[in-house]
């Protein structure tokens, strides 16, 4: 964590700006990730209950 600190104090603004996005939405994609898995999961265990497996 200290060393994205210092990366970033030389760093543009812009450029900072654009890192801290790039972060947001790849957090946003790796929930969404996890939630669709969990999801998956939920359902496929419906489905098999369903039909008496």
């Amino acid at each position: 964590m200290i060393q994205m600190m210092l990366a970033t104090i030389g760093e543009a603004p812009a450029a900072s700006i654009a890192r801290q996005q790039y972060a947001g939405m790849a957090r946003k994609a790796m929930g969404l990730a996890i939630f669709a898995s969990g999801f998956a999961v939920i359902a496929t265990q419906a489905l098999q209950h369903a039909v008496g497996g």
